[in-house]
């Protein structure tokens, strides 16, 4: 289904994206959808007035708390902060809202491995920073998420850093501070590429791709040689 891409929303701001405008309307499963993805959280008392007596967005008008909405009424993404949330992020449900582009669950309760967010192909933001997630990230975790933009999985994860993380075209900031990430850094060769790796445990030299970066970037507990 064609969407209308509504500006593109940032943790704690928006910044403008140049998106094409299609004709579409909302799709009447999405209601439905929301509602099962909620059923996979705890302590949802947040999300009280998500229920099926009103739709999620009339048009860039959010109903239901914490969603993002286009002109159409589409679902664009999810700004589930500070909300205590816990259980599990059901991505397998969230990839069947067509037009959702964006979800942060920045500040909860989150524990175990890190969300399938390549499941979601489409997507342009993920914000996971400040929960509990722990166990390493898969290489190929963002794998062919050609439209990712922004990654922001601060205080969370172990093992390498994703090496799929190299391969996204437009990828422009990268935060993966204050995590327990070994090994080496990866080169990263995205044009305007901001990251923040400070406080891991990574070792070996600063990429070339990488040379241009703030030098707090890489501060704390690495070493470099």
């Amino acid at each position: 289904m064609a969407c209308f891409r509504p500006p593109y929303w940032l943790t704690l701001l928006t910044i403008l994206v140049s998106l094409t405008w299609s004709p579409a309307i909302a799709d009447e499963k999405d209601p439905a959808r929301l509602i099962k993805f909620k059923s996979s959280l705890s302590n949802v008392g947040e999300l009280s007035n998500w229920n099926d007596t009103v739709p999620p967005c009339d048009g860039l008008k959010e109903n239901w708390k914490g969603v993002i909405c286009d002109k159409n009424g589409n679902v664009f993404g999810l700004l589930l902060e500070n909300m205590g949330l816990s259980g599990t992020i059901d991505t397998d449900t969230l990839a069947e809202i067509t037009c959702i582009r964006t979800l942060s669950f920045i500040n909860n309760s989150f524990e175990g491995s890190i969300p399938n967010v390549g499941k979601i192909g489409a997507l342009h933001g993920v914000f996971l920073s400040y929960n509990k997630f722990s166990g390493e990230i898969g290489g190929d975790a963002f794998s062919g998420m050609s439209e990712l933009r922004k990654v922001e999985m601060g205080n969370n994860g172990t093992g390498k850093i994703p090496i799929s993380l190299t391969q996204l075209p437009i990828l422009v900031d990268l935060q993966l501070q204050n995590n327990a990430f070994e090994g080496e850094i990866p080169d990263f060769e995205q044009k305007d590429l901001i990251v923040n790796f400070a406080n891991n445990k990574l070792d070996g030299s600063i990429p070339n791709g990488l040379n241009n970066q703030d030098p707090k970037s890489f501060a704390g507990k690495s070493k470099y040689s």
